[in-house]
């Protein structure tokens, strides 16, 4: 720690607000969950060209997903799709009279429904972070290392969302509870940090923070290292599993974006307050 910490600290917040001008700027990709819409799933030929029925359907998105068990087709449409030209376009790619002959299926969610999803995710985050901070602040008592946690678990949620803008993740119903896991996950290392900084004596400040820092990077990693061969695993061998994608990609950047938080801006204000702030005092 004998590195300028003061610079080490706010390269992480400005990472963070880089990442909320990319989503103001970028926009967030939404999920048939939170815009509504309809998502059509069928199970085709393995050798399915996909490109005529691309050009056919421009405004819907269209893409394959391999299984064990075949090849589907997936076409998701926004509300302002007709759905009905969907489903005739459908029938003439493939070639039959009724939807039926297909091993078809189709969930609609409607402009009611998922306004709701997104009100009742968007409240589940707002209240998950009053909670947070409220417990934060009963278990240490003081402002500048409770602000410490909580900044650091808005920035970490900062960081996540602007890792989906970036790699056009959707958000979704799935993605809005990975965010919700993520501020369990960076709230757990920044309390086990705060606490051994300010509740035990033995040892320098530096040794308490870097002993700290070996026990929760070592948590961090065994779960980064959990999520990325969940990615993997899902992608590349149950790619119609693209929700459990979604999750662990949101959480392997939250936990990526979590290990500076912690370790380079909590730790520097810890530092901070115990080497400097408290002496002024």
């Amino acid at each position: 720690m004998n590195i300028n910490y003061k610079v080490l600290t706010i390269i992480p917040i400005i990472l963070a607000l880089l990442s909320l001008t990319l989503v103001s700027v970028n926009g967030l990709k939404e999920s048939i969950d939170v815009s509504g819409g309809t998502e059509i799933s069928i199970l085709a030929p393995a050798n399915t060209d996909l490109s005529v029925l691309k050009e056919q359907l421009p405004d819907s998105e269209v893409k394959i997903s391999e299984s064990s068990i075949g090849t589907f087709v997936v076409i998701k449409s926004g509300l302002e799709t007709d759905v009905d030209s969907v489903r005739a376009v459908v029938k003439e790619f493939f070639n039959v009279e009724d939807l039926s002959e297909l091993s078809y299926t189709e969930k609609q969610i409607g402009s009611v429904l998922s306004s709701k999803f997104w009100e009742e995710g968007m409240k589940a985050v707002g209240f998950a972070f009053i909670f947070m901070a409220i417990v934060v602040y009963a278990i240490f008592r003081t402002p500048v290392p409770s602000g410490a946690v909580i900044l650091a678990a808005a920035s970490d949620m900062a960081i996540a969302v602007g890792g989906m803008s970036l790699f056009n993740i959707p958000i979704s119903t799935a993605t809005i509870a990975a965010l919700l896991m993520l501020v369990g996950y960076s709230v757990d290392t920044d309390i086990m940090l705060t606490t051994r900084v300010l509740k035990r004596r033995s040892g320098t400040l530096d040794e308490r923070i870097a002993g700290a820092m070996k026990t929760g990077i070592t948590m961090s990693l065994t779960t980064i290292f959990a999520m990325a061969v969940l990615y993997l695993v899902v992608t590349f061998v149950v790619p119609a599993a693209d929700v459990l994608a979604n999750i662990a990609a949101v959480l392997l950047i939250g936990l990526i974006g979590d290990l500076m938080l912690t370790w380079m801006t909590n730790a520097g204000i810890l530092k901070y307050y115990m080497s400097e702030y408290k002496k002024g005092k």
